[in-house]
């Protein structure tokens, strides 16, 4: 009886909430917001806020799309658009993002060893195999476990969030600093304009933290409970990811108000500035709550996305005929997917490291760029008149998926003038191949 009322929670409302809410809460909620609110201030918070709730339709639309359905991802568009190549551009662009992720998700990790002990290449493929090893062991036990590992991932996440925030409020009040803090939240929050680069920049990250865009909604709405509501769930996990990322940016402003105080601008405040503040000041403990958070909160976004290119994998390969062999064939899945995208990892540090060349930052403006297209392709449904779409869920969509196509032509428009040649290239790239044919797909894959 305990197992089954066990299975009865993980089919509840408040489950899968966590579960979206462990899928949206990523590292770039500990340090790109945070860095987007000290550069944009208010107008950069009002404009964030109005694209995640945009987007809260959106997300329900794509889960809805495979609940009637009971679709997998390749399945969806095969049957309902007789394509492929938007499942292909998810399972390929999901690849990229898992190869760059960990190594931006170990800006902080990193610091547990001084560079003269270990150096950053070193630090950098080592906190890739560690969450590659993670990752492969999480996936390739499947099913629930998944799910349960991204619910634990989330609220040790959260924990170390609060804890850090507590103790770095208890520092501040008892060293005076109170005043300075007020002042320096106050000079963040104010209001700083808007801008087209400030739309476009906010609007990206929305989408990036919500999640939308990877294709990881799809696939979640095929197992979604008749009796769980889309709707609830998008927006319960919004809700919670926001509370992360206001917590994140206090956090970041009751950090930069305590002695040795840091000036305000640059990606750097989180990622350096943050932590040698915090040793500077004694307050090593709230370092260590948030190496937990960086690790755990990357976690919890990396396996969603695992299991997008697993099963995209496997829905592309013969499958066995014998059910009992269906466990080795999604670990060879696993096996397969996972060896690849670690690979490229590692390369993209080898070319980082040693070859000069800025790979995290290049694959981030490719990959936040597609994402706002691919937030389209995920609501496809509504935009083709699906029945099993309701009236009202279709209606509060064509907001967002107008302001985010909008958006992403002016982010490309940017790359564009800007002369990035690089992240244009890898954009038209993996899209070029995203639309081969689906017997090329199938050929290729299958194991």
């Amino acid at each position: 009886m305990e197992g089954r009322n066990t299975m009865l929670n993980r089919n509840g409302l408040g489950y899968i909430s966590l579960v979206v809410a462990a899928y949206m809460i990523g590292v770039s909620n500990l340090w790109k917001f945070p860095t987007l609110v000290l550069e944009y201030g208010l107008s950069g918070v009002v404009f964030y806020s109005i694209m995640v709730a945009l987007m809260i339709p959106m997300i329900s639309a794509a889960m809805e799309s495979t609940k009637n359905r009971r679709y997998e991802l390749v399945e969806f568009y095969n049957r309902e658009f007789n394509t492929l190549w938007p499942a292909m551009a998810f399972f390929l662009f999901d690849i990229l993002l898992l190869a760059y992720y960990p190594t931006v998700s170990g800006w902080l990790l990193r610091e547990l060893a001084p560079a003269e002990v270990l150096p950053s290449g070193v630090g950098s493929a080592l906190v890739l195999l560690l969450f590659f090893a993670v990752l492969t062991v999480t996936l390739m036990k499947g099913g629930t476990h998944t799910m349960d590992a991204m619910v634990v991932s989330l609220l040790i996440a959260f924990t170390a969030l609060i804890l850090a925030s507590w103790t770095l409020y208890s520092h501040i009040g008892a060293t005076g600093m109170m005043p300075a803090f007020g002042k320096q939240l106050t000079q963040v929050l104010s209001w700083k304009g808007v801008s087209g680069k400030m739309l476009v920049d906010t609007a990206e990250q929305a989408a990036y933290s919500v999640g939308i865009g990877m294709g990881f909604y799809l696939l979640l709405g095929g197992f979604l409970p008749k009796k769980v509501s889309p709707v609830k769930v998008a927006t319960i996990g919004v809700v919670l990811d926001t509370l992360s990322v206001l917590l994140s940016t206090l956090i970041a402003v009751m950090a930069i108000s305590t002695p040795p105080t840091v000036g305000i601008g640059g990606s750097d405040i989180v990622t350096s500035a943050l932590p040698k503040t915090l040793e500077s000041g004694g307050m090593t403990a709230v370092l260590y709550f948030l190496y937990l958070a960086f690790f755990f909160a990357a976690l919890s976004s990396m396996i969603p996305l695992g299991e997008v290119v697993t099963r995209v994998l496997m829905e592309l390969s013969t499958k066995p005929l014998n059910p009992r062999r269906m466990p080795g064939f999604r670990r060879r899945s696993v096996l397969m997917a996972m060896s690849f995208t670690l690979l490229l990892g590692l390369l993209l540090v080898a070319a980082g490291e040693y070859g000069g060349v800025d790979a995290v930052g290049t694959l981030d403006t490719a990959v936040e760029t597609f994402i706002l297209f691919g937030a389209v392709l995920e609501v496809l449904a509504v935009l083709y008149g699906k029945e099993y779409v309701s009236l009202p869920l279709k209606a509060g969509s064509y907001p967002g998926i107008i302001a985010v196509f909008l958006l992403g032509t002016l982010a490309v428009w940017g790359m564009v003038t800007g002369k990035m040649v690089i992240p244009l290239s890898i954009l038209i790239a993996v899209l070029g191949l995203a639309v081969l044919p689906g017997n090329f797909w199938r050929r290729h894959l299958r194991m």
